[in-house]
């Protein structure tokens, strides 16, 4: 059985704040050694993640989602990436919860890793249908730099990117959370 519920879009669902300005100037990118020190970081954490990975035993499932959620962190700590975690004035339930977010790319990935370790998360597109008993937490995701908030189109797509950017900070807005009504039973 399926539950179905709508969605605004999630971007509208945050507050208009009068310091955030979208569509301000690119600020300069970083110097070129710092994003040579930035892409070797990555490099060496990468290393470090997998090696790590493989020494892991099979069993061992909760030492397995810890090295997902330090992981993700270590790789944005190696890019000078910080993550701002806003939360909703309720918060949200620890079983059942789904997380539906608004984000694109491999940075919206890595910061929900750290934000929500282990919930399953959904694209707003796809967030229609969610089973029956579950709870839908939606997230904003919102880039910025000291020049100000990134317009959708300036947000960094690649590691090189990323590594160019200076004080790129993600902010996770965590809205209040739904529950899903019981609905029509979905042919799957």
């Amino acid at each position: 059985m399926t539950a179905t519920t709508s969605f605004p879009h999630l971007a509208d669902a945050l507050p208009a704040s009068p310091a955030a300005r979208l569509g301000t100037p690119a600020a300069r990118p970083a110097p070129r050694a710092t994003q040579r020190r930035r892409r070797l970081r990555v490099a060496r954490t990468l290393a470090v993640v997998s090696v790590r990975k493989a020494l892991l035993p099979r069993g061992a499932i909760r030492a397995r989602q810890r090295l997902r959620v330090c992981g993700a962190a270590d790789i944005l700590t190696a890019l000078d990436v910080r993550v701002e975690v806003i939360g909703s004035a309720v918060p949200w339930p620890r079983l059942g919860r789904v997380v539906v977010s608004d984000h694109t790319g491999w940075l919206g990935d890595l910061s929900l890793s750290t934000a929500a370790p282990g919930t399953p998360v959904l694209s707003g597109d796809s967030a229609g249908t969610l089973p029956v008993g579950s709870v839908a937490c939606p997230v904003v995701l919102r880039y910025r730099t000291a020049a100000g908030y990134l317009a959708p189109s300036e947000i960094p797509r690649t590691l090189a990117e990323t590594a160019a950017a200076r004080d790129l900070v993600v902010e996770v807005h965590r809205l209040p959370a739904r529950s899903t009504a019981p609905g029509p039973a979905s042919a799957a």
